[in-house]
């Protein structure tokens, strides 16, 4: 048996078990593409209303007093946003402890908590096919295999998809999308080739992505093969009671950080470094999932100057590439124009699977009524 007719039939086989599972990981991709910006606009929505417009938010140090206030076991962080009305989110490690109405103070509603989660169900039913937004270790799984499948699916479409003949009459009717079709099967035939070539690339990276959220060895293969060495910034000392009397007020600290980086669109403190000499703060000049966009910097809260600060550049060759394959999956890290070729590779994915499943059915189809012309001929 030649190997072109092999690949075939295990492009086939395999194709058709996993075709729902693809589909399901398609389907949910493409309603997932824009979560951010939808997630965005509903918090938009539940922000504070200043009573005018010459209303202003209270300074860092009435806010930090506030936050510290919270019951925690470890000192929590503070994320300012940079949006009028945004709230100030207080978290303990990954536990959101409040959010801080910025005018007051004062706790307030989650915003776009409904919006948040249907996408984190959906979310959780794109990773691991459940309902209730919780972890499954068996769809985890199954979606693993099915994305593992998927990929040797890509692999052996590729291989296919070479023409018998390498001529330019052959690869034009490969690459050409046209609307004059014999019948259907032709018409899935040209669809499934067509996109599936231009798709390709795209959908290598989105596979390849998805190996790190199902299992294991790709991230631990990664780190063992990249270095994990990376620069360290600045670590401040705690101040002694006298020497906190001539620290800058942390919102001119807070200010210094925001006329360097007048970009930016989240800042992160943890409040740990209030009372020393050197403060880091965590800025972030992207849209949230461009990893290459956001930065470190540490402030001498004494002499009011930026003394070190680390950039994207600056991690770790692991750090870097374990952040970019997260945000490279979904798009993010190449901006909206990213998110929406994921989307649409994500929406073609879904042809893909509906031709492919359709030119088996037809063929299966055919096969069963060859075999039974035959049978009825010998009969007769």
């Amino acid at each position: 048996m030649k190997i072109r007719k092999i690949l075939f039939w295990l492009h086939l086989i395999l194709g058709c078990s996993a075709a729902l599972f693809v589909f399901i990981m398609s389907i949910t991709g493409v309603a997932l593409t824009y979560e951010r910006q939808m997630i965005k606009l509903a918090e938009r929505s539940d922000y504070i209303k200043p009573e005018n417009e010459a209303s202003k938010p209270l300074s860092l140090d009435k806010l930090t007093a506030i936050a510290q206030r919270l019951p925690a076991k470890k000192a929590p962080a503070m994320t300012l946003i940079n949006e009028r009305g945004a709230p100030v989110i207080v978290k303990e490690g990954r536990k959101t402890l409040a959010y801080l109405n910025p005018y007051t103070g004062e706790k307030m509603v989650e915003p776009g908590k409904g919006t948040k989660v249907f996408f984190k169900k959906l979310r959780a039913f794109h990773r691991w096919l459940t309902l209730d937004g919780k972890f499954s270790e068996a769809g985890r799984w199954v979606n693993g295999i099915a994305n593992l499948i998927f990929f040797i699916l890509l692999l052996t479409g590729l291989y296919l998809w070479l023409p018998n003949r390498f001529k330019a009459k052959a690869f034009k009717q490969k690459l050409t999308l046209t609307s004059k079709h014999n019948s259907v099967k032709a018409r899935d035939y040209n669809w499934h080739n067509v996109f599936g070539f231009y798709m390709a690339p795209i959908l290598f990276v989105v596979i390849a992505t998805a190996f790190f959220f199902s299992f294991k060895w790709p991230g631990q293969t990664l780190k063992d093969y990249l270095s994990t060495d990376a620069s360290k910034i600045s670590q401040g000392q705690v101040l002694s009671e006298q020497a906190l009397n001539n620290q800058l007020s942390h919102q001119q600290v807070f200010e210094l950080v925001t006329a360097e980086y007048s970009n930016w669109q989240t800042i992160r403190l943890s409040l740990a470094d209030l009372n020393k000499d050197i403060q880091v703060f965590q800025v972030d000049n992207g849209n949230g999932g461009e990893p290459q966009k956001r930065l470190s910097v540490a402030i001498n809260s004494l002499l009011g100057e930026i003394v070190d600060q680390q950039s994207f550049q600056q991690l770790s060759t692991y750090r870097q590439a374990r952040s970019y394959i997260r945000f490279l999956h979904t798009g993010e890290a190449l901006g909206l124009v990213g998110q929406t070729l994921a989307g649409i590779a994500s929406l073609l994915a879904c042809l893909l699977v509906y031709t492919g499943v359709m030119l088996s059915w037809r063929r299966w189809q055919a096969s069963k009524a060859a075999k039974q012309a035959k049978l009825v001929a010998a009969q007769s």
